[in-house]
């Protein structure tokens, strides 16, 4: 159409960079160049863009920025919008009707626009207020992030130049003029951060500085007309010329598909979190992609405490330590049974001679044995296992003499 500011999706413009740049940087910076309400923002961005991707800043140059970038917008429309959702609403609402002859088509979007307009009049008959309620959401949400912003007053007469103090960086307001350096005024009509901080410093509401398109005035005014109703089909007038035929279209076989073709890169999903496997060069099969671990065991990075090799230590140290105390309480319990099973009275110890003889010690004092011969003449003719857990002999006996 002509004189009218022509707008590019960025969606859709992403999606065409997207199949040859898919860096997540790139992506994160591409959205930062369309929101970019100044243009030395704009300019910084894409400067990070050429250093990162000499081709990836030329693709993008070659679009007239006026239609894509927030910060060479008309500021006639008073619409900051950078994605065709409009649009997109609109085919959702069609999409049944769209698979049906021309004719039916035209009636179901008759219908639809005739539903819309008598539900939205409705609407504005029960609403009070100056401003429409989406733009009376959107203004409360920067009024309380004016509260960031600090005005400073320049001492003019009218008590209208501000210049206002925050992060990034300061801007100059102009309350007579609706002007911000910020541009986000121009843009939507509504007050900035930045005027909503110099208005509070005034005491003017920020509702009585909205351009008058995005009043209720405007609001109603598009909501004036309505659309006349239409008989039935059998009812319509018959024309004397011919009816249109439809031209011969070789249908394929199949179902007829609703869905809209996606993209290589979009197979089984897709969207702004899209992953590819890089590495495979597989677009349809997407790995999934988890950040680094970390152990609740020993903090470290890199695994989890199910591979902890600290773990594995300390868990092979502790069942260590519990078998060792398992062996000596076993051990402690041996001992105990066979110090009760001899008479408590006796005081004597049975032990044995080199000569074969046994020999007895009072009051627990016993001679000492030597048993170097027999070990010398066991071990030439054949080794003899000794049972020491044999109970200790107490009396002397001759059957209880050691036998080689």
């Amino acid at each position: 159409m002509p004189r009218v500011h022509h707008r590019f999706c960025v969606w859709h413009l992403w999606r065409n960079f997207n199949k040859n740049w898919k860096d997540l940087e790139l992506r994160g910076l591409l959205w930062e160049c369309a929101r970019a309400t100044t243009f030395q923002e704009f300019r910084d961005t894409m400067n990070k863009i050429k250093r990162i991707s000499e081709d990836a800043w030329t693709y993008l140059d070659k679009w007239p920025r006026d239609s894509w970038t927030k910060c060479q917008f008309s500021h006639k429309p008073k619409l900051d919008s950078i994605c065709n959702n409009a649009c997109e609403v609109l085919n959702s609402k069609i999409k049944e009707a769209r698979a049906k002859p021309i004719i039916t088509l035209l009636e179901e979007v008759r219908m639809f626009v005739m539903r819309t307009i008598a539900r939205n009049k409705v609407k504005l008959s029960n609403h009070v207020g100056k401003l429409p309620p989406v733009i009376k959401s959107r203004l409360e949400k920067v009024r309380k992030e004016s509260k960031n912003w600090h005005p400073i007053w320049t001492g003019d007469d009218g008590y209208e130049k501000f210049e206002v103090h925050g992060y990034p960086t300061n801007h100059v307001v102009d309350l007579g003029k609706n002007l911000c350096t910020c541009q986000f005024w121009m843009l939507t009509g509504i007050p900035c951060v930045h005027a909503c901080a110099a208005l509070s410093r005034v005491n003017k509401p920020p509702e009585n500085f909205c351009h008058p398109l995005v009043t209720m005035e405007s609001y109603k005014a598009t909501y004036n007309h309505h659309i006349n109703p239409i008989p039935g089909q059998p009812l319509w007038e018959v024309s004397e010329f011919n009816k249109p035929r439809a031209p011969k279209v070789k249908r394929p076989p199949g179902k007829l598909q609703m869905k809209r073709r996606m993209d290589s890169d979009e197979k089984h999903g897709g969207g702004k979190r899209l992953r590819v496997d890089t590495k495979n060069n597989d677009n349809t099969h997407l790995k999934r992609q988890l950040g680094k671990f970390t152990c609740s065991y020993c903090g470290d990075k890199g695994h989890t405490k199910r591979g902890c090799k600290k773990k594995r230590l300390a868990d092979a140290a502790a069942a260590a330590a519990a078998a060792a105390a398992v062996a000596e309480a076993e051990a402690a319990t041996k001992n105990k049974e066979g110090e009760g099973g001899g008479d408590p009275t006796a005081d004597q110890t049975c032990v044995a001679t080199s000569d074969g003889t046994n020999q007895q010690g009072e009051g627990g004092n016993v001679q000492p044995i030597d048993l170097a011969p027999i070990v010398t003449a066991a071990s030439d003719v054949q080794q003899v296992e000794l049972d020491l857990s044999q109970p200790t002999c107490f009396e002397q006996e001759d059957s209880q003499q050691v036998k080689m």
